[in-house]
């Protein structure tokens, strides 16, 4: 750090420990509130139930009662359409081109479908609709005109008592035509005990007053405990998305968030709402129609609740036997295993609701911003040695910045600039950690000199252990202080996320680079410039060029599996989920396979080679450690995970990481001994 003036550095140590301090306290107060929140909700899908019911030869009512008592909550009525009224034999749908030879042939249709063709505005291409029951009757006379008021048209065709439909619509087009939930269902949902979620769909020409019409009470035959949009979009996307929201306001409902199904529109409901939203995850039907195990569909849903912050669990009926039990035996235990995994996890089955906010507000954010200030001047030190007046300038800049970002109205950007920030610097410090002389082994070097005998094995240990603690301890700080910055409602239901993923990726490994020029590279004091301009002198070799090509693909891929999102495909290899399901059982929390099986070992192999002067390699295998320290801050980026899931992930990767490291180490200098022997030369 700062040569010139060595105290200088102390009060910004001081701040980040202060700052440390205060994210510690607004971690706590986040923990709170997710032990508060511990009711799980499990959700069926009525229709699904409906055919399960049909095939273990149960009425719906009996089904969706034993249903309930083995800890189901709600159900999730979608929208009927025309096709599902047909499946269930209470219209007839027929094509416009088969309903005069169909008429001519008789039939209980036959006057509706002769004076459909007789129709002059009718046409061949049209679909004819006929109700089979006064319900479905009286349904279609309220919700085919609502539904087609902006196209298509539609006619009414009347053959004495009897009434049809004629929609200008090709047969597998009006078959799709979703009309609204039916209030017969909710009824005989609730007559079971259990909740409703609607489940809704958007439509390229939806209307407001469509809107309006279906997000009613009426219209669901209650009020909907919850509303689960169906596909890709949320209902009035795009321009009566504020539509949706005063039917949310009319119903005094709530928004449940499919996870890992971004709906178009979604944001803007959650945001209208403050984020007072439950998050849902599901297994698709097609996933478990390949014969998913129970085992597996159980540990899904569990890690969900207990890792993702996920309150609803749309659960499917399992309808192919996978042993030799039969569907009603196999859905039976399969329920019973999940409730009792849920309940020993610590939740409870009941009605979701959304978290608390526990949003610690700007004077608690100003002392982490702080520290976060200090954090990026300490690094800018460890390149430059500042002075102490510049040292409290860029702090005094930094933390106004935020304040005056924050104050002109843009909280939620001042708090994600803050947590990238703290994302870069710990990790990046952590290079320069790395690289620092130890004195503990320039004083061993010295004496061995002197003695002719190589260093000892406790020497790099303890070099490696003290230089792995620190930045380990600046990392966690940091993450800390990220994590505090984004401590709200929003980020934890992942209607807001960290901004700036890749570059928390790359940045820190180009401190890396800094870091090693300043300590190997650097010829005298000379500046980076002229470091650079010696370097563009050198002779480029082949196989120089073969190391820059394989680390360029390294990097791309590095950087495209980071994100939000990744541009990538990458399966994950069978014996790598194997023991990530092992670790799960054995572990409080699994830890993340790139700290301590690559990251915190390439940190704790490096520590020691450098101790050792044994510098060959060193370079690719800090790069390695410090990606391990840079994962370790990340992963405090992950707000929708418990808080303190995420402190017992990190502490048990930093453990097995070290003791990995340890591990590899001693093999490799037993290698490098060997190949040193072979070769003739001193080891």
């Amino acid at each position: 750090m700062n040569r010139r003036e060595p105290w200088a550095i102390g009060w910004l140590v001081a701040l980040v420990v202060l700052a440390s301090l205060s994210s510690a306290w607004i971690a706590w107060q986040r923990s709170r509130v997710e032990r508060a929140n511990s009711v799980v909700e499990l959700c069926m899908d009525y229709n699904e139930v409906d055919l399960y019911s049909k095939l273990v030869g149960l009425k719906m009512e009996e089904c969706l009662s034993s249903l309930a008592e083995l800890g189901v909550v709600s159900v999730a009525l979608d929208e009927d359409t025309l096709e599902s009224m047909e499946s269930a034999g209470e219209v007839v749908i027929v094509r416009g081109s088969e309903a005069l030879a169909l008429g001519s042939n008789g039939g209980p249709y036959r006057d509706i479908l002769l004076a459909a063709a007789e129709m002059e505005v009718f046409s061949p291409s049209d679909t004819i609709v006929i109700p089979c029951n006064a319900d479905a009757a009286s349904f279609l006379a309220h919700r085919l005109p609502l539904r087609t008021s902006d196209g298509p048209s539609i006619s009414v065709i009347k053959a004495g008592d009897a009434t049809g439909y004629a929609i200008s619509l090709p047969i597998d087009d009006a078959l799709e035509l979703n009309l609204g939930i039916r209030p017969l269902k909710t009824a005989v949902a609730r007559a079971a005990g259990l909740r409703v979620a609607a489940r809704y769909s958007n439509f390229p020409n939806v209307s407001e007053k469509w809107i309006d019409s279906v997000m009613s009470i009426s219209a669901v035959g209650g009020i909907p405990d919850c509303v689960i949009f169906s596909g890709t979009q949320v209902l009035g996307y795009p321009r009566f998305v504020s539509a949706t929201v005063r039917g949310f306001d009319r119903l005094n409902t709530i928004y449940g968030d499919i996870e890992f199904q971004d709906q178009a529109g979604g944001r803007q409901i959650a945001k209208a709402f403050d984020y007072q939203t439950v998050r849902v995850h599901s297994i698709t039907r097609a996933e478990i129609d390949r014969g998913l195990s129970t085992a597996t569909m159980r540990d899904r849903y569990v890690r969900a609740a207990r890792e993702r912050n996920i309150r609803v669990l749309y659960v499917r009926p399992i309808m192919k036997p996978i042993d030799e039990r039969s569907l009603s035996e196999l859905n039976r235990a399969f329920m019973s295993d999940l409730t009792s995994a849920l309940t020993n996890q610590g939740f409870s089955l009941g009605s979701a609701v959304p978290f608390e906010q526990p949003d610690p507000g700007l004077t608690p954010m100003l002392l982490v911003v702080l520290g976060i200030a200090a954090g990026c001047v300490m690094l800018l030190d460890a390149i430059w040695d500042l002075p102490f007046s510049i040292c409290v300038g860029l702090v005094a800049v930094f933390a106004a910045g935020f304040a005056a970002l924050w104050g002109m109205g843009y909280p939620l950007l001042s708090r994600q600039a803050a947590a990238l920030a703290a994302a870069i610097a710990f990790p990046s410090l952590a290079a320069f950690v790395l690289f620092s002389p130890s004195l503990s082994m320039k004083q061993e070097r010295s004496n061995t000199e002197q003695s002719g005998e190589p260093p000892s094995g406790a020497s790099w240990v303890g070099s490696a252990a003290k230089k792995f603690i620190v930045a380990s301890l600046l990392c966690f700080a940091g993450g800390l202080m990220l994590a505090a910055c984004l401590t709200s409602r929003a980020f934890m239901v992942k209607g807001e996320q960290f901004l700036g993923v890749k570059a928390m990726h790359v940045v820190p490994v180009l401190f890396v680079l800094v870091a090693y020029w300043k300590r190997y590279a650097r010829s005298g004091n000379e500046p980076l410039t002229a470091s650079l301009a010696r370097l563009n002198r050198s002779r480029v070799l082949v196989w120089h060029l073969v190391v820059i090509a394989l680390l360029g693909v390294a990097g791309l891929i590095y950087i495209a599996r980071t994100g939000n999102t990744s541009s990538v495909i990458m399966t994950v290899p069978r014996l790598e989920q194997k023991m990530r399901v092992a670790l799960e059982r054995v572990l409080p929390a699994r830890p993340r396979t790139k700290e301590f099986l690559v990251g915190h070992p390439a940190f704790v192999l490096a520590s020691a080679l450098i101790a050792l002067g044994e510098t060959g390699l060193i370079l690719p295998i800090s790069i390695l450690g410090v990606v391990g320290q840079i994962s370790l801050t990340n992963t405090f980026a992950h707000i929708h995970t418990p808080i303190g899931l995420t402190i017992v992930r990190v502490l048990t990767g930093l453990v097995l990481g070290f003791a990995v490291g340890l591990l590899v180490t001693f093999v490799y200098r037993a290698i490098a001994a060997r190949i040193r022997g072979a070769a003739g030369r001193e080891v």
